[in-house]
């Protein structure tokens, strides 16, 4: 039963990862820079990009709180010594605030921004204040994001680090 909790910790863990890391280095960038050629004004490419890729964030931090629900759980029910479990939690736990602040405070005070201006970022002056302040809005979320995978990153290595020292296995 153990192994099936450890499965789930690293699943859980390994898949928010990876999916972080998918939607930072290729589908954001691919969605900008193959859609807007794909467009008669180069500010419809560059707004279809910003809908699939915001639409993309909502949909990965969903996933990403139900994954760390996922990995709390499942870290409590494998492991018998709750003190090994805490900095990987505590980690998770940041995770989980963040994306929770990213998703029901930074992404509709964007929405807001964006609404203010004609719902098109890219078809206002950059001195316009509604798409400044969505620029200084899509660059926390830029920030809280990374940060969001450093921790992640953090609670792999402690997970696993935990889980070869309980099992006896000597570092290379």
């Amino acid at each position: 039963m153990r192994t099936l909790f450890h499965s789930l910790v690293f699943l859980s863990l390994g898949l928010w990862l990876g999916s972080l890391v998918f939607f930072a280095a290729i589908l954001a960038p691919l969605a900008f820079t193959q859609l807007p050629p794909l467009f008669p004004d180069p500010a419809a490419g560059i707004h279809a990009a910003g809908v699939i890729v915001g639409g993309s964030l909502v949909r990965l931090h969903w996933m990403g709180m139900a994954c760390g629900v996922v990995f709390l759980v499942a870290t409590l029910l494998a492991r018998p010594h709750y003190r090994s479990i805490i900095p990987q939690s505590v980690l998770v736990v940041a995770m989980l605030v963040l994306t929770g602040y990213s998703q029901f405070s930074i992404i509709p005070r964007m929405d807001i921004a964006r609404d203010s201006v004609g719902g098109s970022i890219e078809a206002v002056a950059a001195n316009n204040p509604g798409r400044q302040i969505f620029d200084r809005l899509h660059q926390e979320s830029v920030r809280v994001e990374t940060v969001v995978l450093i921790c992640g990153l953090g609670a792999l290595f402690l997970t696993a680090h935990l889980l070869r020292r309980d099992a006896g296995v000597r570092p290379l």
